[in-house]
Order: C-alpha cells, then structure tokens, then sequence
C-alpha cells in the first residue's frame, strides 16, 4: 500500500493530524495498535487555541457538548477534604475575554480525552482521504535512498504493520511519516532520536472513579479540587454522571504505585472526601511518571515527531496535549504543500524551527507551574494558609492565568517573513497577552461581516493561504495572481465589512495602513506583513511567499479568491 503520509498513534495528535491532512487532500493512513479509544480520561484541557482549530473545522459545537459546563474552569478550591473546612478559592482566567476585550470568539474548555476522540477519529473518518487502521501497530520502520552513500537522499519510509495479538503484516510505502505515538513512542526509537531533560520528576496514580460527590462540588463548580488530608490529593470531575479523577500520590499508595489495588484506592479517596461510607466504584488505576523532556531533533529524513512522542510536559498546566495538537495543525499544511507540489521540501525544515522553542518554552512553564502548586499546597497546609498573601499570590496568578501562554505563542524564525518589528513587551508573558499581527504570530481575531453574517478573522483560516488587504485592494489581487499555493484574497470593504471593536478598526488591530495587506498562512500564523501599499506589490509579494514555500514554488497556476483546495471549505 502506498500513501503520502503515514501517521502512527491514535490519540488527539494523530487525530488531529489525520483529520487536517484529510482537510487538505493528503493521502493519510492512520495506525493505532488499540481497537478503540482509550477508556481512561488522561487530558482534560482543551485550551482557547486549540479550540480554534476545532471551530475551523466547524466542530466546536460537537466538542463543546462534549465538556463540561464553563463555570467548572473558572476557580479551583483548596480543602482540607473535599467534605471538611475549605481553605480558599482561587479564580481562574483562562478564558479568550479580558477586562471587556474578546481576545478570542472560542473557550478554554474541560473534557476527558475518552469522549474527545471519538469525535476527532469520526471527523478524519469524514475526509476521503484518510483511512484508519485500528487494532494494528507498527512494527518496523525503515528509511529508503536512491543512491548509497551518506549524502544519499531518503526517497520513502516502508513500514512494517501487524494486526495485533500476532496477526498478519502488511507493508505500507509513505512518502512522509508522523510518529505521534507517545511518549514511548516506536517511531523515536526506530529513528535513534533522544529525549533530553528531566525524567522521574513524580510519580502518580491517576484513579477514575464513580461516586456522587455533588453534596461537596456542586455549589463550588471547579477545574481542581485540593486536598490536604490525609495527604496531598486532587480530585477533577469529568462529566455530569459522576464520574470523576483522582490524582493519588505514591505516599498513598505506600509502596511502587503500580501495586495499588482498586479497594486501596477506594479507600483513599474515602477518607480525602472526609465520608467514611461513601459509595466509590473504582474503575481503572492508571500509575505514571512526571517528565519534562523534549527531543534532539524533531525531524530524521522522512520521519517527523510530534505530541509526546516529541515532547513530555509536566501536567500543571494541561498543555501537553494541547502542544502536541498545534505541532501538527503547523506541519500539516506544509506536508501538503510539497505532496501536492506548490512548497519546496525546505518548507518541512521550518517545522523544527518552529515547533522546538514552543516545546521548550511550554515544558519549562509547566515545571514553573509544577512548583507553584507544590508551594500553594505548602501554604495550604499550614495552621494559617493565605493562597492570596505576598507570599502565594504570584505563583497562584501564574497558575491559573495563562492566557499569554495560550494565545501569546510567536514563531521568531521559520516560514514567516520578518518585518522589522519588535514583539509587544508585556509584564509576564505567560499572564498577559497582546494582540499583533507581527509575522510568527497567531492572527488576531477580529469581528468582520461577511455576506451579511459575523465572522472572526480566525473563521478565515484553515486550508489555504489568506491574503487579507485593505479597501482598494484590487492591486492586491493582480499582486497575487499566479502563485501555485492554495490562495484566497479577501478584501476588506468588498468581501468583509470590517466591524470596528474595542481594539479598533482592522487596520489598526492588524498593524496596517488602509492600502496594506496580511498574508495569513493555512495554520493562522501571520506569514507576512505589508504595511502599506505603492510600488511593485507584485514583486513584494511574490518575494514574500516564496521565502515561505520555497523560490521555485512561489509562482505556477495558483486559486484565487474562492477556488477551494481539496479538502477546503
């Protein structure tokens, strides 16, 4: 069997990679060595950002039912048990709106990675051309060459694929291969790829349980509840049916976490509930370890590596899963484009680039955050505990305030074109979060109306390049006629009626004159910025984009205004 992209894992990255390359027309085969989703609610966080990936692909709605109700993220509780003296609230802005100003038409949402995959795997089983292997693993991976030598260019990936329980093989030709396998993953291995950082930084058993624990949650709605006794707990709700999570330490579990029977651990949220005859059904306990890792290389010839199999990220925070989605929301488009010939294979280089300093920056944020709890949590335990006092506020602010880590993610070097300008300087860029249109930067959201509805200039991105101009921007069109990459140009007073908001008109929000334009890439990033109109666009132009797909890919039959690609709207 041939394809041009080979995925292997099934969790929320290899969906998401699945369902976009299928957006955009890419042969896609999909392995995962499990017959079905996985049973246990690992990931929870569903950040703003990556809700806006979901909206583009018009399944917010689907996966916001899917979560629980929006107050459940606005605070997390401090008690001694869940039944007994609380300690203190502490809010939680997590969410796209502050201080009046709509940072985001999408919300930081809570689910269970159980009831999230199955609406991602039902949305890359929509796309014609992605196929989906379950119940088959991957069991052997090799890089082909055309010529030997060290020099030699890889020209294909053949994998080797087994039904599982020791079923037959097939052999599988890729043109490229993403290896979204996890943390142990098999592709990181079978490419001589090695984590570098922090290992065994904690050991959890993660325990999913029944039990009604409304009389103590329901008033006090809450991402996190903490408990004190009779030692450090926390307990997440994952639906409205009573279903919930407990984190329990090894201290509990007195001994290797792995040996925690079910009774043992029902036992112990009993007594951190503070009700010694509730009612518990213990599902499954799920032991695991805390690293803070990241790869040497996210790239080996035709492989390329993404969520944890690229990067392991301590859970205070919940941006693992969220990191390893907008991995491949940023390589997707870039396989597309030199599968289907309009980018140059240099393009795929600019995935590392891009992706690496967000890994690092994210993983040494969520140990920052990992050691913010663990000090709240001293002080919580204390005879007097002040979580808002000079001593905690600052680690409490950063913890559950990340709305400049979430959407204030910015590219410094990649398929961007620079423009000279400097990024916004804010106090703490993990609190705090300033709109720009400056290249590497996610495009702002601002409210338009398009055909007589309002739309985000978020709802214009997704399987295309967008150039957006200002009025008058008929030059802008002739500029950019003829290129060969997927491209739509949308200008503002004849395709868009620009809807001034608190941050002002488009211009202003997007750091342009009237006459100038935005090249918007496929994932939403800022590609390019044009301040201004005048002389020579077309050059400017194609100068621009051929920095960002490759010089002999910048120009051809290109789609224009309305010519959807495969897999587009």
């Amino acid at each position: 069997m041939d394809v041009d992209v080979l995925v292997v894992g099934a969790g929320p990255v290899g969906l998401v990679a699945a369902g976009q390359l299928g957006r955009l027309g890419v042969r896609t085969l999909l392995v995962e060595p499990r017959r079905e989703v996985v049973p246990h609610p690992r990931a929870r966080s569903i950040n703003v950002r990556t809700n806006e990936i979901f909206r583009a692909w018009g399944i917010e709605d689907e996966i916001r039912s899917a979560c629980l109700p929006v107050e459940w993220g606005e605070q997390m509780v401090f008690t001694r048990t869940l039944a007994g003296e609380e300690i203190g609230r502490v809010p939680m802005r997590t969410q796209g709106t502050r201080d009046g100003i709509e940072y985001s038409p999408c919300a930081w949402l809570l689910s269970s990675q159980d009831r999230l995959e199955p609406i991602l795997a039902d949305h890359a089983a929509r796309q014609s051309s992605v196929e989906q292997w379950w119940g088959r693993e991957l069991v052997g991976l090799e890089q082909a060459s055309a010529a030997a030598g060290p020099a030699a260019a890889v020209t294909a990936v053949t994998a080797t694929v087994r039904a599982a329980e020791g079923g037959s093989e097939r052999v599988v030709r890729a043109r490229w291969v993403i290896g979204a396998d996890g943390a142990s993953s098999f592709v990181r291995k079978a490419i001589g790829v090695r984590m570098v950082g922090r290992h065994g930084l904690g050991a959890l058993v993660n325990t999913q349980f029944y039990a009604d624990l409304g009389p103590w949650t329901d008033h006090r709605p809450a991402a996190l509840y903490w408990t004190t006794a009779p030692a450090a707990n926390v307990f997440q709700k994952i639906d409205p049916h009573g279903r919930w999570l407990c984190q329990i330490s090894p201290d509990a579990a007195k001994g290797d976490p792995r040996d925690l029977a079910p009774d043992q651990a029902a036992d112990w949220i009993r007594r951190s509930v503070g009700v010694e005859d509730l009612e518990v059904r213990v599902v499954d306990t799920i032991p695991w370890s805390v690293s803070c890792t990241v790869a040497e290389h996210f790239r080996v010839g035709r492989v390329f590596l993404a969520g944890d199999a690229a990067h392991q990220l301590p859970p205070s925070g919940g941006f693992g899963m969220n990191t390893g989605v907008q991995d491949v929301h940023d390589l997707a488009w870039k396989l597309a484009g030199v599968t289907q010939g309009w980018a140059s294979e240099r393009l795929l280089d600019t995935y590392m680039a891009e992706r690496a300093p967000i890994a690092e920056w994210n993983s040494q944020r969520s140990l920052d955050n990992g050691r913010a709890v663990a000090h709240i949590r001293r002080m919580a335990e204390g005879a007097r505990p002040d979580l808002h006092g000079d001593a905690g506020l600052p680690l409490v602010r950063r913890y559950t305030n990340f709305v400049g880590m979430d959407l204030g993610l910015a590219y410094e070097a990649g398929a961007l074109v620079p423009d000279g300008s400097a990024a916004p300087v804010v106090e703490d860029p993990v609190v705090d979060y300033v709109p720009v249109a400056r290249p590497g930067h996610r495009s702002p959201h601002h409210w338009f109306r398009r055909a007589g509805r309002p739309t985000s200039s978020l709802d214009l991105f997704d399987a295309r390049f967008v150039l957006l101009a200002g009025p008058g921007g008929g030059p802008w069109r002739r500029a950019a006629a003829g290129v060969a990459a997927p491209l739509e140009v949308m200008v503002v007073g004849e395709d868009l009626e620009d809807l001034e908001g608190p941050s002002g008109t488009w211009a202003e929000v997007y750091g342009v004159e009237r006459d100038g334009a935005v090249l918007v890439r496929p994932d939403g990033m800022v590609g390019a910025r044009f301040r201004h109109g005048g002389a020579d666009l077309t050059g400017r132009f194609a100068s621009a984009l051929a920095k960002i797909v490759g010089p002999e890919r910048a120009s051809g039959a290109g789609r224009i205004s309305g010519d959807t690609p495969p897999g587009g709207r």
